[in-house]
C-alpha cells in the first residue's frame, strides 16, 4: 500500500517538475524578450508579452526589394516583385491586445492602466527612455489602445525606421503585463480602428443580450463576427480589435435577418452571459465591399432573473425582446409559446368580428386608404404589444413598475410571478388601430399627455415598427394636420359621388 502511494506521489512530483521546467525554460523561448532589438519585416508581428518597465526595439530596414508581405523575422529579407523605395511613406500601427488589469478589489475606483509609449526615430537605433533619465526619438502615446503614425522616408533616411515600444511601470494596484501587435507597411495602416456606427443595443436579460445592425439595402446577409468581453478587460483599450479578439469570446452568438420596407436588418443574439455583468461587444462585417469594424457597444446584463428574452414566435413574429416570467413558465421556449398563444386567441376572436363586416362592398367601404386587412394587421400589432409586455432595463428612466398584466389572463399559468419594470406600448400602435378599422368597432385611445397607459416614440415598445418612414404603408402614422387634409379630401369625394 505504501509503495503504491509512494509511486503515485513520486509520479505526481515528476509531472509537476516537468511543467515547472517547461514554464521557466521552454515558454520564454517563444516569447519576445524585453529590452532587446528585433530586425522586423514589413508586416505584422505578434508580441506575446511585454513586462512593465521594459522596452522592445524594432528595426525596419527600408530599401529596394523588401518583401512587404513577409512575417518571418528570423529569415533575411527575400526579394519580391514589389519594392519599397526611398521617398515613400512608412505607415506604422501599434495596438494593445492586453493591458494590466486593475485590482478593483483593492481599489474599486482605480483607473485603467497607462497606455503604451512608442518612440520613433530614423537616426537613433535604440529610441526610447534611457537609464540615465534621457531619451532618444519622438515620443507617442497610444489612445484607447491604438496608435498610427505616418513616417516620411527620404534619401537622408538611409538605414530605416527604428521603433521602441515601452511599457510603463505601474503600481501594485495593477496585475499582469502588456501584450501588443505592431504593424508597418508602405501600402497603408495594417491595423484599423472601428470608426463607423452600425450596431445598437436592443435588449438584455440576466443571461442574454440582443444587438441589432442598422438597416441596409443589401439583401444578402454579410459575414459577421461578434467579439464580446467583460468591460474591465477592454477598458482603456477599446479601439483595439485584438483586445476583443484575444480577451473575449465569439461563441454562443446567433444571427437572424429580417426585411422591412425594402431594407434589411440583422439581429445578433448573445447567450450564456453572466448576470449583473458589464460587457462590451465589437462586431465586424465582411462583405463584397471589404471588412469593417463597427464602434463597440457596452451593455450590462440584468442582475434579477424575473425577465427573459423570447424570440421566434409563430404569430407575434415581431416580438424579440425581454418579457416577464410567469407563475409556471420560466424558460424561453415555454414563455414564447404561452404569450404567443394568448395573443393569438385574442386575435382569432377579433377576426370573427371583422369577417362579419362587408369589407368588399364598395358602398360600405369605410375608408379610401384602409381596408379590413389593414385593420387586422393593426390589431395584430397592437394586441401583441399589450398582451406580451416588454421589460425595461434596471437602470431605465422610461420604465414603469407593474405587478399585474395589462389584460385579463384566463390561463392562470400566464400570471406574472414577480413585479417588473415595463416599457409601455407606443401610443402610435393604438392610433394606427383606430385609423385602420371601422369607427363602428368603437376603438379609442387615451390622451397620452394625461394617461400613462402608453408611451411616446423613443421610449416605448413599438415592436420594431417605424410609424413615419413609409407614408404609403398602412402602419405609418400621419400628423394631425395630415389627417385633417385626408378627411376633407374623402368628404369632397363622397359629396361629388366619385
Amino acid at each position: 500500500m505504501y509503495n503504491v502511494l509512494f509511486n503515485y506521489f513520486h509520479y505526481e512530483y515528476i509531472i509537476s517538475f516537468f511543467f515547472i521546467i517547461c514554464y521557466f525554460i521552454i515558454i520564454p523561448t517563444i516569447e519576445a524578450q524585453p529590452n532587446t532589438t528585433i530586425i522586423a519585416n514589413l508586416g505584422t508581428e505578434k508580441i506575446e508579452k511585454l513586462p512593465q518597465g521594459s522596452i522592445i526595439n524594432y528595426v525596419y530596414y527600408i530599401g529596394k526589394n523588401l518583401n512587404n508581405n513577409s512575417f518571418d523575422i528570423k529569415k533575411p529579407f527575400p526579394t519580391s516583385k514589389s519594392t519599397t523605395l526611398l521617398n515613400e511613406n512608412v505607415f506604422l500601427t501599434i495596438t494593445t491586445c492586453k493591458a494590466p488589469l486593475q485590482n478593483l478589489i483593492k481599489n474599486p475606483k482605480i483607473p485603467p492602466a497607462n497606455q503604451l509609449e512608442v518612440w520613433i526615430s530614423t537616426e537613433s537605433k535604440n529610441p526610447g527612455p534611457r537609464f540615465d533619465g534621457g531619451y532618444d526619438g519622438q515620443k507617442y502615446i497610444l489612445m484607447d489602445g491604438y496608435l498610427n503614425v505616418t513616417i516620411p522616408m527620404s534619401k537622408e533616411n538611409h538605414d530605416g525606421v527604428y521603433v521602441g515600444v515601452y511599457a510603463p511601470k505601474l503600481s501594485d494596484n495593477y496585475l499582469n503585463d502588456y501584450y501588443f501587435e505592431i504593424g508597418a507597411s508602405t501600402e497603408g495602416f495594417i491595423h484599423q480602428i472601428p470608426i463607423e456606427s452600425g450596431i445598437s443595443l436592443d435588449d438584455t436579460d440576466n443571461n442574454n443580450a440582443l444587438i441589432r445592425t442598422f438597416y441596409t439595402s443589401t439583401e444578402q446577409q454579410p459575414l459577421y463576427h461578434t467579439y464580446f468581453v467583460e468591460f474591465t478587460r477592454v477598458n482603456g483599450i477599446s479601439k483595439s480589435l485584438c483586445a476583443y479578439r484575444d480577451n473575449g469570446w465569439n461563441t454562443n452568438v446567433t444571427y437572424t435577418r429580417r426585411k422591412k420596407d425594402g431594407k434589411y436588418q440583422s439581429s445578433i443574439f448573445i447567450s450564456n452571459l453572466n448576470n449583473g455583468t458589464k460587457y462590451s461587444a465589437l462586431v465586424t462585417e465582411e462583405s463584397a465591399n471589404g471588412i469593417k469594424s463597427f464602434i463597440p457597444v457596452n451593455f450590462q446584463t440584468q442582475s434579477q432573473s424575473n425577465c427573459v428574452i423570447i424570440k421566434n414566435l409563430e404569430f407575434c413574429d415581431r416580438v424579440f425582446y425581454s418579457v416577464p416570467k410567469t407563475v409556471s413558465k420560466n424558460t424561453e421556449a415555454d414563455l414564447a409559446i404561452g404569450y404567443d398563444n394568448m395573443a393569438k386567441a385574442y386575435f382569432n376572436n377579433f377576426t370573427l368580428t371583422v369577417d362579419q363586416y362587408p369589407c368588399n362592398d364598395t358602398e360600405s367601404k369605410y375608408s379610401l386608404i384602409r381596408n379590413c386587412n389593414d385593420c387586422k394587421e393593426a390589431y395584430k400589432n397592437w394586441v401583441c404589444a399589450v398582451t406580451i409586455p416588454r421589460c425595461a432595463s434596471e437602470d431605465s428612466n422610461n420604465g414603469k413598475l407593474r405587478n399585474n398584466p395589462r389584460i385579463n389572463v384566463s390561463d392562470q399559468s400566464m400570471n406574472i410571478s414577480q413585479p417588473y419594470v415595463e416599457v409601455a406600448p407606443c401610443i402610435d400602435l393604438c392610433y394606427n388601430l383606430t385609423r385602420s378599422c371601422p369607427s363602428s368597432f368603437g376603438f379609442s385611445c387615451p390622451n397620452s399627455n394625461t394617461i400613462s397607459t402608453y408611451g411616446n416614440a423613443g421610449s416605448c415598445n413599438s415592436l420594431g415598427l417605424d410609424f413615419s418612414s413609409n407614408p404609403n404603408a398602412a402602419v405609418s402614422i400621419r400628423s394631425s394636420s395630415q389627417w385633417i387634409i385626408i378627411l376633407i379630401f374623402e368628404f369632397i369625394i363622397l359629396i361629388m359621388g366619385i
